[in-house]
């Protein structure tokens, strides 16, 4: 395996566990899960994580000729997806990740009683913001291996995801609401900072460098 490929698992791992913060996201399957039985959340957490990584993987693998599809540019794609996913960082950062557009969407969510598709796998795991991710990481892929390092990384993502939705109410007492608001700024930071460098990727990619 090449040191490049190796380099590469690593800056998808760490893109992708910014974006989707399975600590945020626990926190949020356990505000919405309060009604349901252990062994009702316990499903949903296995459902939800594993249509979340086919999601991703399909968007991943099949981004590319959707965007040939509508004549959109890979650069311009790299571009928008930094003001995404940057604006995203920015949000995380000021104002915490915001999962619901208003308070209907989340009274709605926590009266369902199977949220493990919508809203937790989409868009809660598997939102605009993971799935641009996805496909400006497979832009970049040079060869075969970065390839199946893509994919490997939504893997381990989600594999990490699945134990802590499945130990949520025990992560977040651990962490406290502190804990997950300082959790909540450094990822945020992360995801800004990529979101700026996919910007810089397009900008150079239009301009020929």
């Amino acid at each position: 395996m090449a040191i490049l490929d190796i380099a590469f698992l690593v800056l998808s791992f760490v893109s992708l566990f910014s974006i989707i913060n399975p600590l945020s996201a626990a926190t949020v399957f356990m505000s919405i899960t309060q009604s349901n039985t252990l062994k009702e959340k316990h499903a949903m957490a296995k459902k939800s994580v594993f249509i979340a990584a086919i999601v991703l993987i399909f968007f991943a693998l099949a981004g590319n000729y959707i965007l040939q599809f509508f004549s959109i540019t890979l650069d311009a794609f790299r571009i928008a997806g930094g003001v995404l996913i940057g604006y995203i960082g920015f949000e995380m950062l000021n104002y915490g990740k915001k999962h619901f557009k208003s308070k209907k969407e989340e009274r709605e969510a926590v009266l369902k009683k199977d949220v493990s598709i919508v809203p937790l796998a989409i868009p809660l795991m598997s939102g605009p913001g993971a799935i641009t991710t996805s496909i400006v990481l497979m832009s970049q892929t040079q060869n075969i291996g970065q390839i199946l390092m893509l994919i490997f990384a939504i893997v381990i993502v989600y594999g990490i995801t699945y134990p802590i939705l499945y130990e949520a109410n025990y992560y977040n007492k651990l962490l406290g609401e502190n804990g997950r608001s300082v959790v909540e700024k450094i990822m945020g930071f992360i995801v800004l900072v990529i979101g700026v460098q996919f910007i810089i990727n397009g900008v150079k990619g239009i301009m020929g460098f």
